[in-house]
């Protein structure tokens, strides 16, 4: 009986290791799974940070050609309302309510993280951004996926009947993305070419007389506003995901 009883404790006490033994491997799988879940959530959060910080430069370079080309639909407005008379700046105008411009954003570190899947980031607020920005923002500034249509589109059939290029190269005009970024037409492009930007109307007063004008720049006034505003709050929503994300990282 009592080699039996021995028996019996001695197989509990090897069951109780192995039982032990398990637990502890588990626990220690899961330590060694969460450690490389935080180191690649750290990984992801970290290229998908410098991505956002490429993307933002795009986006701001592209609002300031919309915020550009906005002023010009204004302008152009007030000449067609007799606010304003016509002038060698409004040929640069004319131009720039032409201009469209879209972003082609990076997504690499995005489609990184949905192969972890969007629940590797454990912060709420950040993964909520996370999916705005790449879900809603850029989609929606991308060509072709606009609600509204290309600007450039939209007038230059209008524009090819009823103006000519701008030749003169005394017109000047800068743009300027930052202080150290600066383009100043004309420009040299290569061979001693120059970019002369400006369309000259062909007949100011007939033009300004024009319904057909007057139709298309009040609709593509609202387009360019539409993707004024929505640069603007993309613009917002990234540099927002790039704080939280300094924040948590």
């Amino acid at each position: 009986m009592k080699n039996f009883t021995k028996l019996i404790v001695k197989y509990l006490i090897e069951i109780t290791i192995i039982i032990i033994g398990v637990i502890i491997a588990f626990y220690l799988t899961q330590y060694g799974e969460q450690i490389n879940r935080s180191q690649n959530e750290r990984d992801v959060m970290n290229q998908i940070y410098f991505e956002l910080e490429d993307n933002l430069e795009d986006l701001e370079r592209d609002f300031l050609i919309h915020r550009t080309g906005f002023i010009s639909h204004l302008n152009v407005m007030n000449f067609l309302d007799g606010k304003k008379a016509y002038s060698d700046t409004l040929i640069l105008d004319f131009y720039w309510m032409t201009r469209d411009e879209y972003i082609f954003a990076n997504a690499t570190g995005y489609e990184n993280l949905k192969t972890f899947g969007i629940n590797l980031i454990k912060d709420d607020t950040l993964r909520n951004l996370i999916t705005l920005v790449y879900n809603h923002d850029f989609p929606r500034l991308t060509k072709g996926s606009t609600l509204h249509p290309d600007l450039n589109a939209y007038l230059s059939p209008f524009f090819q009947e009823h103006f000519s290029v701008n030749k003169d190269t005394s017109i000047q005009y800068t743009l300027a993305f930052s202080d150290s970024l600066q383009i100043t037409y004309p420009r040299d492009i290569a061979l001693g070419v120059k970019q002369v930007i400006g369309y000259v109307p062909r007949d100011v007063e007939a033009l300004k007389q024009n319904e057909e004008f007057r139709y298309l720049v009040t609709n593509a006034l609202e387009f360019r506003m539409y993707k004024f505003s929505f640069y603007q709050s993309c613009i917002s929503n990234v540099k927002e995901a790039m704080q939280r994300i300094k924040g948590v990282y």
